[in-house]
């Protein structure tokens, strides 16, 4: 199946999909996480020294698109494995792209994005993934643009990526089964581009601090997730 390409829009807003069980007997097709906690959930230990901190984003940054390029699961059971997969690495990398402070609307989104990742690890077969997954990446989208809004993250090559992000995850409510898991495919794709972006954007400013912005950080290459067949 060939992915569909993808349009640049504004993004959109934040939404919240949460949905009722249905009566016993029936597949269950909606998420059954929480809404956000009221009191937002302690900030994640983030190292304080920036050598640190972009050595080990780099190499958590290599590891999911080294896991994006894997989705679309073969199967319903292995892409709710590797949409788990993703968003246990996103609850490490996000707080190393927010920084060793983050406020109570991050906390409470790294919320969401830990709630869906339990869900598709634990929860039960009958319950579709798709909901779950949705709120994930949408979180996970919110995390990432309110994150870019940093002055030392603002590039023009990000805006595209982030408009790509839009229509891929609005298209996700348009489609269920298999053509729902590869339109995940991208939208991790497109995240997992985005984060390489930032990683390398703090690995440049931590080279120019140390005096030595002709030499920046290096790490090994993963080859990017591209839309098309």
């Amino acid at each position: 199946m060939k992915h569909l390409a993808t349009k640049p829009v504004a993004l959109l807003a934040a939404m919240w999909a949460a949905g009722a069980a249905l009566p016993a007997g029936c597949v269950k097709d909606h998420t059954t996480l929480a809404p956000p906690p009221a009191q937002p959930n302690p900030p994640p230990q983030v190292a304080s020294d920036a050598g640190v901190r972009v050595q080990t984003l780099g190499r958590l940054a290599d590891t999911y698109a080294r896991l994006s390029n894997q989705l679309p699961g073969p199967n319903t059971a292995a892409h709710r494995k590797l949409m788990s997969d993703a968003f246990a690495r996103l609850q490490e990398i996000l707080p190393m792209l927010e920084g060793p402070t983050p406020g109570a609307e991050f906390r409470q989104q790294m919320q969401v994005i830990a709630d869906a990742q339990a869900e598709l690890a634990t929860g039960p077969a009958e319950l579709s993934p798709e909901p779950t997954i949705d709120t994930g990446l949408r979180a996970t989208r919110d995390v990432l643009s309110s994150i870019a809004h940093a002055a030392y993250y603002e590039r023009a090559d990000l805006t595209p990526l982030f408009n790509q992000l839009a229509v891929k995850i609005n298209e996700l409510d348009t489609v269920r089964g298999p053509l729902h898991q590869v339109y995940v495919g991208d939208a991790v794709g497109i995240t997992s581009r985005v984060i390489t972006k930032m990683a390398d954007v703090l690995g440049q400013r931590l080279a120019e601090q140390n005096g030595s912005a002709g030499q920046p950080t290096t790490r090994p290459t993963t080859p990017t997730r591209t839309s098309g067949g």
